[in-house]
C-alpha cells in the first residue's frame, strides 16, 4: 500500500502517453525522440522523488484509530464551512451565468452543448475586475480542498445533518458545471473522491468487515469514474454534434461505422481529451527559451500581477503563447501538458526537476495521511492527485485563483505545523495497514 499511489499515478502518465502514439496525432509529431526523451526522464525522476521520499523516512505508525473530540469537531467544521463554501459559490456562478430556478439549469443539461457555448458569451461580456464576493471566495480556495475528502474519509463519524450538508454542497457544485456543459468540476471531485477513498482504503485492517469496507471503496472508485467517463463521453458528442468535429479529432471510419457518427465522434473526443496535449509538448519543445519573470507557471498569478500591480505578462509570455505565433498550436483552446507552463519560469529540465519534488510532495502527504489520517496530509495528497491527473493538460493547481490560493494555503499550514508543532506522543501505537500485513 505505500507504493500504490505510485503505481495509480504511473499508470495514468505512462498510459495517456502511450495512448498518443496510438491516436492520428501522432503523425504531427516532428521531435518523437526528444519528446519521448523528456517526458519519460520528467515521469522517471517524478518515481524517484516518490521513492526516495518512502526509502527516507517509511510511514510512522498511526497513533490510534479513535479520534479525539477535538479533531472530529474540527473535520464537522471544515466538512461544514466547505459545504456553505461550495453553495455561495455555486450559486454566485449560476447567477452571474444567466441561471433564473431549475427550470432553466435542466434545460442547459439537457443540451450541454449550448451551455458551453453561452458560457463563452457571458465570459467575453464580463471581462474586467471580478466582484467583491468572488475575489472574497477566491482567497478562501482553501475551504474549496477540504469537503469531497473529509466527507469520504469521516462518512461514518459524521451526523447525518452534517452528511446531507456535504452532498447539498456538492450538489450545487456539480449543477453550475452541468448548467454551463463544462467537465472540469465533475472531475475534480471524482479525483478528489478518489483521493479519500485511497486513504481510507489504506487504513483498514484485513479483518473480514474491513474487507468487506475495502471493496466497497474500490466499487465507488470504479463507479465513479464509469460514471463520469460515459458522461464525458456524451458531452463531447452533444459538443460535436452543436459544433462539429476538426481534423484532428475525427474519428476512424470504422468506429463511426459501428457506432453510429455521433458515439463514435464523442468516443473521438474523450480519448483526444487526455491525450492531445503531448502534440503541443512537443511543439513547445522545440521553442527557445525565455524567462517569463515568474509569471508563466500560474495562469492565475499571472492575472493577479496584471491587475494588483499592473504587470503585463504578454511582455515576456509563456512558452505556449510564444509557440502558438511559430506554429499556430492554440495556447488556450488546446492543451500542452503541465510542462511548458513550469518551464516558463524553470526551462525544461527545471520542469522535469519539479516532478521529482512533486513525487517528493506526494510520498510524504500519503505516508502522512495513512499513518495519522490528519487533515493537513490528507488534504494535500487529494490537491497533488488533481495537479497529476492534469499532468498531460495543464498546470491544473495554477490556473484559478481559488486553486491557487487553496494549495498555497495548505503547504504553508502544513510547513507551519512541521516547524513549530508538536507532534502527539506515540502512546499505544497501531501501525497502518500496509506496515502491519505486508504479507
Amino acid at each position: 500500500m505505500a507504493w500504490l499511489p505510485l503505481w495509480v499515478a504511473l499508470a495514468w502518465l505512462l498510459g495517456t502517453f502511450g495512448a498518443f502514439w496510438l491516436t492520428g496525432l501522432a503523425r504531427y509529431v516532428e521531435n518523437p525522440d526528444q519528446l519521448c526523451i523528456f517526458v519519460l526522464g520528467a515521469t522517471a525522476l517524478f518515481a524517484a522523488g516518490y521513492a526516495a521520499r518512502i526509502a527516507r523516512r517509511p510511514p510512522a505508525p498511526r497513533v490510534s484509530r479513535s479520534y479525539s473530540g477535538n479533531r472530529l469537531r474540527l473535520v464537522r467544521y471544515l466538512v461544514l464551512a466547505s459545504a456553505a463554501y461550495y453553495a455561495v459559490r455555486s450559486l454566485a456562478r449560476l447567477s452571474e451565468f444567466g441561471a433564473t430556478g431549475p427550470q432553466s439549469i435542466w434545460t442547459s443539461i439537457q443540451n450541454p452543448a449550448t451551455g458551453y457555448s453561452n458560457k463563452f458569451d457571458i465570459i467575453a461580456q464580463n471581462v474586467g475586475d471580478p466582484s467583491p464576493l468572488i475575489l472574497l471566495l477566491a482567497l478562501l480556495g482553501v475551504l474549496g480542498t477540504a469537503l469531497m475528502p473529509l466527507l469520504v474519509l469521516h462518512w461514518r463519524s459524521l451526523s447525518v445533518g452534517v452528511r446531507l450538508a456535504g452532498m447539498a454542497g456538492m450538489a450545487l457544485h456539480i449543477a453550475f458545471f452541468l448548467f454551463i456543459g463544462t467537465m472540469k468540476g465533475l472531475g475534480d471531485l471524482v479525483l478528489m473522491l478518489l483521493g479519500g477513498l485511497l486513504v481510507a482504503r489504506a487504513t483498514l485492517g484485513r479483518r473480514r468487515r474491513a474487507r468487506s469496507r475495502r471493496r466497497v471503496a474500490l466499487m465507488l472508485m470504479a463507479g465513479a469514474f464509469a460514471l463520469f467517463l460515459l458522461y464525458m463521453t456524451y458531452i463531447h458528442a452533444s459538443r460535436s454534434a452543436e459544433f462539429g468535429v476538426g481534423e484532428l479529432i475525427r474519428p476512424s471510419p470504422a468506429i463511426s461505422q459501428m457506432l453510429g457518427e455521433r458515439a463514435a465522434e464523442g468516443i473521438s473526443s474523450t480519448l483526444f481529451y487526455p491525450t492531445h496535449g503531448y502534440l503541443g509538448l512537443s511543439y513547445n519543445l522545440q521553442t527557445p527559451f525565455e524567462w517569463s519573470y515568474g509569471l508563466g507557471s500560474s495562469f492565475s498569478v499571472a492575472n493577479l500581477g496584471e491587475q494588483a500591480m499592473g504587470v503585463d505578462p504578454m511582455a515576456h509570455p509563456a512558452y505556449p503563447y510564444r509557440t502558438e505565433g511559430q506554429t499556430g498550436w492554440p495556447a488556450l483552446t488546446y492543451w500542452a501538458t503541465i510542462y511548458p507552463w513550469l518551464a516558463s519560469d524553470l526551462t525544461f529540465p527545471g520542469a522535469a526537476l519539479f516532478m521529482g519534488l512533486v513525487g517528493w510532495l506526494f510520498a510524504g502527504a500519503w505516508s502522512d495521511a495513512v499513518s495519522t489520517r490528519r487533515v493537513l496530509p490528507t488534504l494535500i495528497f487529494s490537491q497533488l492527485c488533481l495537479l497529476i491527473a492534469y499532468v498531460p493538460a495543464n498546470n491544473q493547481l495554477g490556473l484559478s485563483p481559488d486553486a491557487t490560493a487553496g494549495i498555497l494555503t495548505l503547504l504553508v499550514l502544513y510547513a507551519a505545523s512541521h516547524l513549530f508543532g508538536r507532534r502527539r506522543p506515540a502512546a499505544q501505537p497501531t501501525p497502518p495497514a500496509f506496515v502491519r500485513y505486508r504479507t
